[in-house]
């Protein structure tokens, strides 16, 4: 396990600790502590994520279960607010009547890439492909993917599988079919 694989494996347990002890702590001194640190740890995530996208396979998943998380919060929001709406009487055209539909569109749209790319993942067996690494290639610079062909099919890597394919070395891989990314890899002699 890679430093960066231990530190995107932590993160869900700090994201359940700290909910957990929002929830129990009822001083507002000792909130507004725990707050500040989850917040001082959400900014050191996301800071890392900006920095290194595509560090480990662990981030990937952390950030689709993400996608999943944030998906049914913001159609849970926007459902509420709907509902608010509705009760007090606002014109149907209104300013907050669109924004509660881009809220609704944005949690199923996110919902829907996590669901569509989770379950191929990991509840369909997995590629397995055998072959030389062909045509290593990196993303532009709005796209930080990295990109190997294997056996005529392009999947992705991640940065340090990234790193050993360069060498284009016979391998066998195990590909997710929903993210298209490797999972494991076997290299085999030339």
């Amino acid at each position: 396990m890679t430093i960066a694989e231990f530190i995107a494996a932590c993160f869900w347990p700090l994201a359940g600790l700290f909910a957990l002890l929002l929830v129990i702590v009822r001083n507002p001194a000792r909130r507004r502590y725990i707050l500040k640190t989850a917040g001082g740890f959400a900014f050191l995530y996301l800071g890392l994520g900006v920095l290194y996208p595509q560090s480990s396979i662990v981030a990937m998943i952390d950030q689709y279960i993400l996608f999943g998380v944030l998906g049914p919060a913001f159609i849970g929001y926007g459902y509420v607010r709907w509902r608010q709406d509705r009760y007090y009487g606002l014109p149907v055209a209104s300013r907050e009547t669109l924004a509660v539909i881009g809220l609704v569109s944005l949690g199923t749209l996110l919902a829907g890439l996590s669901v569509t790319t989770l379950y191929p993942d990991f509840a369909q067996p997995r590629l397995v492909l055998e072959g030389r690494a062909e045509n290593v290639r990196s993303g532009t610079w709005r796209k930080a993917a990295y990109r190997v062909d294997i056996a005529g099919r392009t999947v992705k890597a991640t940065t340090p599988d990234y790193e050993r394919l360069k060498l284009t070395p016979y391998v066998r891989v195990e590909v997710g079919r929903g993210s298209d990314y490797i999972y494991r890899i076997e290299y085999l002699a030339n």
